[in-house]
């Protein structure tokens, strides 16, 4: 069943120059999907116009049955959460607080958050395992443990479909496989969106890859068939071999000399 649907897109800052131009896919329900590609190839563009933050020059994003640019503010923000790459620690914010921004698209003009709302929060802290940073100022956080508080905010909007831009970018090694594994958790409860600068990493852990260059599809399809000698070669520039994890059967690449 399909979630997401880009159908065609061209979308950027300016008409006459746009980033991304005539991509499509469909994201089912309950996939974990990459977005991967050099820097400059539209990625973190593509990401802004399925949550709505930029329009789309030609072609449809649909979420369910909806085309976003249909649905009201609000109503986009139920059905799509969207993590960027540069979000901040709110000063006199504690953790509680921050996931609990998550339950505004919910809350009517001048409305407190009522039981359901505490029980969302509760439920998406749970989720990314943080009670023990519940009473924490977001200021005082680690860069790994405020990842996981930002996706909890995001979690807490109970989206249909939660993106995320660079989530494993300024974390080290340890901190980028565990979120990679939070993230593959969480799809048990809708689809994940993400983008990606490390290709093995997104291979390991997606069930599909997009691959783009210059803002246009270069491949699409699990990790076995996006990561091949040929489509990194059109898309990075370099010769590599392509083997698999015996542990996981994963596709990686292993660049050669």
């Amino acid at each position: 069943m399909s979630i997401l649907k880009v159908e065609d897109l061209v979308c950027g800052y300016d008409r006459r120059k746009p980033v991304v131009k005539g991509v499509s896919f469909e994201v089912g329900d309950g996939q974990f999907v990459g977005i991967v590609g050099p820097n400059g190839s539209g990625k973190t563009t593509l990401l802004r116009a399925v949550t709505g933050l930029i329009p789309a020059f030609h072609g449809t994003i649909t979420v369910g049955k909806n085309r976003i640019d249909h649905l009201e503010r609000r109503e986009l923000a139920r059905r799509i959460a969207f993590v960027p790459q540069l979000m901040e620690p709110v000063d006199g914010f504690t953790v509680e607080d921050l996931v609990l921004l998550g339950r505004t698209p919910y809350l009517g003009r001048f409305a407190f958050e009522g039981p359901e709302d505490y029980e969302a929060v509760k439920w998406a802290i749970q989720e990314l395992k943080i009670e023990g940073l519940k009473e924490r100022p977001t200021t005082e956080l680690s860069g790994g443990e405020f990842q996981r508080v930002a996706i909890a905010r995001a979690l807490a909007q109970e989206p249909k479909v939660l993106l995320l831009d660079e989530p494993t970018s300024h974390l080290d090694i340890r901190y980028q496989v565990n979120i990679c594994k939070l993230l593959r958790k969480l799809r048990s409860h809708r689809s994940i969106v993400a983008t990606f600068h490390d290709l093995n990493l997104a291979s390991r852990f997606c069930s599909r890859l997009i691959l783009m260059k210059n803002g246009e599809l270069v491949a699409q399809g699990t990790p076995d068939e996006v990561v091949t000698p040929e489509n990194i070669w059109t898309a990075y520039r370099i010769k590599v071999s392509v083997r698999k994890n015996l542990r996981t059967q994963k596709a990686r690449y292993v660049l050669l000399p």
